[in-house]
């Protein structure tokens, strides 16, 4: 259970032009706690389609690995996958096609190999 604002002004703070350098590794950190990491992944908020982007970010360093490090923890809560459900928002399918294969959109056929 949520005590406090919870995500959502961290999550908020990403919209920013700049956002703060240290939101990235306070992320992370967060993201070690089972609920912080249920809180990222929870569908509604479209938060990792929301981190994705900064994982490519070259104004800050710090940032950029506090980012990954929060999606790397999230790789480890068990339970339903992360990703839009059949009724989110269109503002929540945020990747790429070239990115759907990475992120289970579609599958090889069997037989064929990824050039």
């Amino acid at each position: 259970r949520e005590r406090g604002p919870g995500l959502a002004p961290l999550l908020q703070a990403l919209g920013e032009p700049r956002p703060p350098p240290q939101l990235g590794p306070l992320l992370c950190n967060l993201s070690q706690l089972p609920e912080g990491r249920r809180g990222l992944l929870d569908r509604s908020r479209c938060s990792v389609q929301r981190l994705l982007p900064f994982t490519q970010y070259a104004d800050s360093a710090v940032h950029r690995r506090g980012i990954v490090g929060a999606l790397r923890n999230c790789c480890f809560e068990y339970g339903e996958r992360p990703g839009p459900s059949p009724a989110a928002a269109p503002s929540c399918r945020a990747l790429p096609r070239p990115a759907a294969p990475a992120a289970g959109g579609c599958c090889p056929r069997p037989g064929r190999r990824a050039g």
